[in-house]
């Protein structure tokens, strides 16, 4: 092979090893999906829901890069905020006050501009320390945690899961919803749902875990999490009414890069009543 080959390949490889690790982990998008007009529901008819996923807060998404998030999710106007979990990384120092306190100032920000709810990742919950370091962190950010339990916001029927990998998930039905009621479920594996299916009928379930992938062969992913092996990016149709829409997340983990899975936030707006 002629020593031009070489130095072209040599160059393509450095080429996409900086891409990956110092461009393309901070292209977040901001990704916007309208709901169908039955999936409405009166109070938050025209109203708009940002949801994001796997933060990763540590040495590599710091709290500057955590500041600059807030200020996106707030520039888009929602009414209501969710996390889909991972706040945590396993190189997060959980140790650390400073950290601590500047993590919880950034999330306040969002919880004083609108009400926020939040599930746990698998991450979160892996250790007993992360699972308490999470909680007091997102509780002191004023965000409602949700396990296997509903939340309480006027007659949107939102639901939220514990996290699949270490705890045990499960729906729990309510009484006063029928059963073509939009439901709003938030479970961090998506694959979980996809094979649990915990709600049936009109119902979109909001996931993360997977990252896109995080590192693909233009868009194949190479390594896949457990229960993100199936449904991996963007939206699902699981039944005729349930839908399994994923967010490829804002942070990276392990290999702190990304090729052909940009981050992002996901924008849900409720069409107006006619």
């Amino acid at each position: 092979m002629p020593i031009e080959v070489y130095l072209t390949l040599i160059l393509l490889a450095a080429v996409f090893l900086f891409y990956g690790f110092k461009i393309a982990p901070w292209r977040l998008r901001v990704k916007k999906y309208e709901l169908e007009f039955d999936k409405t529901l009166g109070s938050f008819a025209g109203k708009r829901i940002v949801f994001f996923s796997d933060i990763h807060v540590g040495p590599n998404f710091t709290c500057e890069h955590l500041s600059k998030l807030c200020q996106l999710i707030i520039a888009q106007e929602p009414q209501l905020i969710l996390f889909g979990g991972d706040l945590l990384e396993e190189k997060t120092d959980i140790t650390d006050d400073i950290l601590r306190t500047e993590i919880t100032n950034e999330l306040k920000l969002l919880s004083d501009y609108c009400p926020c709810y939040a599930v746990m990742g698998n991450h979160d919950t892996e250790t007993v320390q992360n699972r308490l370091y999470t909680t007091a962190v997102l509780e002191a950010s004023e965000f409602t945690i949700l396990k296997n339990s509903w939340a309480e916001i006027n007659d949107l029927a939102l639901f939220g899961l514990k996290n699949a990998t270490h705890d045990f998930p499960a729906f729990i039905e309510r009484d006063d919803l029928s059963h073509e009621s939009f439901k709003l479920v938030l479970c961090h594996e998506p694959d979980f749902v996809g094979k649990f299916k915990p709600a049936e009928a009109n119902t979109l379930y909001l996931s993360g875990h997977s990252h896109g992938g995080q590192v693909t062969f233009f868009g194949i992913p190479l390594i896949l999490p457990y229960l993100a092996r199936r449904h991996i990016r963007g939206c699902h149709h699981l039944t005729e009414n349930s839908q399994l829409l994923i967010s490829n997340g804002v942070g990276t983990v392990h290999i702190h890069a990304r090729f052909c899975a940009r981050p992002d936030i996901i924008v849900l707006d409720f069409p107006k009543n006619p």
